[in-house]
């Protein structure tokens, strides 16, 4: 009954496994993966995999000898079917498996649109990598890519497509790009620099309709102003919604879409854990309760759980950061976005490489770094920190930016 068991090998799910062991934890634990494939960096997906830049080799979190040297029991095709809480044992096709610690790391599903037309063949999601295989293998006689959904998948899938000569038109729903996650500066600058390199934008766009051939392919998107578009492949990346299927026996405490945790990852109910996509807790840089769709905040979160099933306190507290790859340009976020902050522009957005300072008052609270690394680096530990800054050397660009911080400090 000291086992850790693990429902999903996703990057929480792999790396709570090997935290584990690098904790020295010495019991048993079970790393359960519903598909089939070792376990997989999922940024690629959208980029070098599909691009053929990578293959499925480069993309394992592990070598697959990895799970066996640590003592690993990674089982591949068998997913949670469902948990017994009272028995505390977790139901597979196999049998039922004990456990000691319940760790929840199942992830996100990609959202789908139910349209007229949806079952046509040709209509894409992508989140997993036979999603991605899929794809890559429609986009070799694709000629008119329609992506419906502006986000970071959409944008880097299109991104993708474009650099492959494809005809691509994207579907915004709203009157810009990512109006939750950048600033409208940067926003205006990501989808000036995808039509000077090709792609189509349609802002607004609401599709009504999938059009289709005879033999039951997609042939394009009909909008609500009764606009089709032609198309022969469609990417419908709307999104993702927590995998929350397995928690309705285990009545666990929800918030903001996920399963409520504290900072170690912890649930409502003794011993069982949640991280990752699925996991909502209260993040002191959004000033409330959120899910957190990030690799790293998987990660820092896994970190923290492993710790404390390992008997240690390593409570979560990074600075989320985020990053996307499009064309050559490498967007990196770090803090969360706030209403009522003022914007320091540092850079010039014509140069290709700047950065977007949120500021409240002489405070750091999020940073958006474009070809910027070093600036990135810098916005985390400034964020961390709570130092106030001189935001008139913070906007010289010739100047490093943790410079201002020490000015600030012994003025």
């Amino acid at each position: 009954m000291s086992a850790v068991v693990i429902v999903g090998a996703s990057h929480a799910g792999v790396q709570a496994a090997a935290s584990l062991r690098q904790k020295g934890w010495q019991e048993g634990i079970v790393l359960l993966s519903a598909e089939g494939d070792y376990p997989y960096h999922r940024p690629p997906l959208s980029k070098a995999y599909i691009a053929g830049e990578k293959d499925e080799e480069q993309l394992l979190l592990r070598a697959p000898d990895f799970y066996r040297d640590q003592g690993i029991d990674l089982r591949l095709n068998e997913p949670a079917l469902s948990i017994d809480p009272h028995a505390r044992q977790v139901v597979t096709a196999s049998g039922r498996l004990d456990y000691g610690k319940l760790v929840l790391a199942t992830g996100s599903k990609a959202r789908t649109l139910p349209l007229p037309g949806a079952e046509a063949r040709g209509i894409h999601t992508l989140r997993s990598i036979a999603d991605a295989r899929h794809l890559r293998s429609s986009m070799q006689d694709a000629e008119n890519i329609v992506i419906i959904g502006g986000g970071f998948i959409g944008l880097e899938f299109a991104s993708t497509a474009v650099k492959q000569g494809k005809s691509v038109v994207v579907l915004e729903a709203q009157e810009r790009l990512l109006t939750r996650a950048l600033p409208e500066r940067l926003s205006a600058f990501i989808g000036g620099y995808h039509t000077a390199k090709g792609a189509m934008f349609r802002y607004g766009a609401l599709p009504e309709r999938y059009t289709t051939t005879d033999d039951g392919r997609v042939s394009g998107v009909q909008l609500g102003d009764g606009t089709t578009l032609p198309a022969d492949l469609v990417l419908v990346g709307v999104g993702g919604i927590a995998d929350m299927a397995l928690i309705e026996p285990l009545e666990l405490k929800t918030i903001a879409g996920g399963i409520e945790v504290d900072a170690h990852g912890l649930t409502s109910a003794p011993d069982i854990y949640a991280l990752g996509d699925v996991a909502a807790f209260h993040n002191a840089y959004a000033n409330g309760a959120m899910r957190l769709e990030s690799v790293q905040n998987a990660v820092d979160q896994a970190k923290s759980a492993a710790e404390h099933i390992a008997g240690g306190n390593a409570p979560l507290g990074a600075v989320p950061w985020f990053w996307t790859d499009q064309y050559d340009l490498k967007v990196q976020m770090a803090g969360l976005p706030r209403s009522g902050t003022t914007e320091l522009l540092r850079g010039d957005p014509e140069s290709g490489a700047f950065s977007i300072l949120q500021m409240e008052g002489d405070r750091l609270v999020a940073a958006y770094s474009v070809n910027r690394a070093a600036d990135h680096m810098a916005s985390r530990k400034l964020i961390a920190a709570g130092q106030s800054i001189d935001q008139r050397m913070a906007a010289d660009i010739d100047t490093p930016l943790m410079k201002a911080v020490a000015v600030a400090a012994v003025s």
